[in-house]
């Protein structure tokens, strides 16, 4: 009796959910990400896999997946999503304080890259629009793999991690005028290529005003009526409906829906519920990616992986070395200390999903010779595997070189940034300041730390954390910090006179910076005139917690994303 499409369709969703929920915690628990896990389900369960031997075997028929085609609507949602979150999560705050690395090194990185292994492309005699696509695509690293590992490493507010973080938030932004140039290149253009920009830039700007029109005028009032008298049920129902009219309104004008739903993720970003519409949303875009992933591993011939393994080893590293040799003379062309620079070169050398995606695209609009593309699914593959092999290596390596460079005498990877701006300046490192400075660096904020104890500034190094040494009663050291362009200051220390000193002197040399002191009691600080903007947080209060909450609050965020991210965090 023949399956109906439903009941295959069905089959092979119960197939991936299994495996999301067995297979990927056992995965996890030896340290294996998630996307590798379903990379591996995807080859081994596959029609390349076994699923090639299920006509021999009837019992292979039941756990293997034999056609692709049900799970590419699902996995193109998975990169609808991904770019949802992006936008949500790529507001102007972070970009304006990251923007010398974000648009200087990030999009350095991408454009001479692309050169590199578009050129190189080129002379294996691929099509110069093909070269193109390939240099691009090959130039972006995998944002999931990589913002997982500085997640769970709390890696973020670190001298590498800043910097990869950087660098990866450029190439997803890269990612929208990449998807436009494949619908350029992909296009027969006999009009003109002059016409046709022109006519699906002004379709752009159509999509992007509807887009922002229907959100200013309809979605947040709504979003402000549900969240008054809705249930979480309706908020859930919501944030879809955002991601499915943004894409929807795009693709009715001939644009990616994953662009249209960028453009609605950066509609909501400064909204008070962008971080509780992306709780919502990263489970399904997780799920939905994996499927995304798992597709891919189903595409992978491993037969031709076998024809060919001498010239695919040779590319892998290849990739690996151009674009871990750029990125690390970059970064020090950018002033970027050796183990930090170096570090990043060992962590985003790798091709990543957005790689995937180009490569896809070019094979389906016949700009890529199918051979060829398989030839890059499997480079891409492969060096994605091959990441979570190099990003604990990348970061004992900047240990190290942390290490070497501190008995050699150099101290240049130990000052403060010269074009700091709306950081956090951490006067302290013990219990509290440890616990403030692990949340904002979750929430990729940058911040900086001062302590004259020099066990506490080597437990703070050891863990890769921008932790300096400086009494922080002088009024130099709080120079060194750019307390003028600071969004707050936290102290941390146990010590009221020297409290009232430090508050004295900051005040000296701004007015604006906002306060926020940590006290054992609440009527320490009583017998002094506290200025404006100072905030005094008694222990009692759990402080550490609070003081982070605050700190986010004057770096941008609403009183209520604020206690929702610590919340989380605690």
């Amino acid at each position: 009796m023949k399956e109906s499409p439903l009941l295959e369709v069905f089959m092979n969703v119960g197939f991936f959910l299994i495996i999301a929920a067995v297979i990927i915690p056992l995965l996890k628990r030896f340290k294996i990400p998630p996307v590798l896990g379903y990379l591996m389900a995807g080859i081994i369960f596959g029609p390349f896999g076994l699923g090639q031997y299920a006509s021999e075997i009837s019992m292979l028929q039941y756990i293997t997946l034999q056609d692709s085609n049900n799970l590419k609507l699902l996995s193109e949602l998975g990169i609808v999503f991904l770019l949802f979150v992006i936008g949500l999560e790529v507001t102007p705050r972070k970009l304006w304080q990251m923007k010398g690395l974000v648009f200087g090194l990030g999009a350095a990185q991408v454009i001479i890259t692309s050169l590199v292994i578009g050129g190189i492309a080129f002379l294996w005699g691929n099509s110069i629009q093909a070269s193109i696509l390939l240099g691009l695509g090959l130039s972006l690293s995998s944002t999931a793999i990589i913002t997982q590992w500085l997640h769970e490493r709390k890696l973020f507010n670190t001298r590498a991690g800043n910097t990869s973080f950087s660098i990866l938030l450029f190439q997803d932004l890269a990612v929208i005028p990449i998807l436009l140039l494949i619908t350029i290149l992909s296009t027969n253009m006999e009009e003109g290529l002059a016409g046709y920009i022109s006519f699906l830039l002004l379709k752009m700007t159509l999509a992007v005003t509807a887009i922002v029109i229907i959100g200013k005028f309809f979605v947040r009032p709504i979003f402000s009526f549900s969240n008054k008298y809705g249930g979480s049920e309706v908020f859930i129902a919501l944030s879809l409906l955002v991601i499915v009219v943004s894409a929807s309104i795009a693709g009715m004008v001939g644009l990616s829906l994953a662009l249209g739903a960028f453009i609605g993720g950066l509609l909501l970003a400064e909204t008070q519920y962008s971080h509780e519409i992306s709780s919502v949303i990263v489970p399904f875009k997780s799920m939905l990616l994996g499927i995304f992933f798992m597709a891919f591993g189903m595409s992978i011939d491993l037969q031709y992986m076998m024809e060919r393994p001498l010239l695919l080893l040779m590319s892998v590293i290849g990739l690996l070395s151009i674009k871990g040799g750029i990125i690390y003379l970059l970064c020090r062309l950018w002033r970027v200390p050796k183990a930090a620079a170096t570090e990043s070169a060992i962590l985003l050398p790798q091709a990543g999903e957005f790689g995937l995606l180009v490569v896809g695209a070019t094979i389906t609009f016949g700009i890529l010779d199918n051979n060829v593309g398989q030839f890059m699914f499997l480079t891409i593959g492969l060096t994605m595997f091959l990441t979570p092999l190099m990003t604990p290596i990348s970061e004992k390596i900047g240990l190290y070189l942390q290490k070497k460079e501190r008995q050699a005498g150099f101290v240049d990877d130990h000052k403060p940034d010269d074009d700091l701006n709306g950081h956090v300046v951490i006067l302290g490192y013990g219990r509290m300041g440890q616990t403030v400075a692990e949340i904002l660096a979750t929430e990729g904020i940058v911040s900086i730390t001062f302590e004259n104890n020099v066990d506490c500034i080597n437990q703070g190094r050891n863990k890769n954390v921008p932790v300096y040494y400086g009494d922080v009663t002088r009024k130099s050291t709080l120079k060194v910090a750019k307390i003028d362009t600071a969004s707050s200051v936290i102290i941390t220390i146990d010590d009221t006179d020297s409290i009232q000193n430090i508050i004295k002197n900051i005040r000296e040399i701004s007015q604006d910076v906002a306060l926020i002191v940590r006290t054992r009691k609440a009527t320490d600080l009583n017998e002094i005139d506290l200025p404006e903007k100072t905030y005094i947080v008694p222990e009692y209060l759990s402080a550490g917690l609070v003081l982070a909450e605050k700190a986010l609050e004057y770096s941008g965020y609403s009183a209520k994303e604020a206690h929702m991210i610590v919340k989380n965090e605690s």
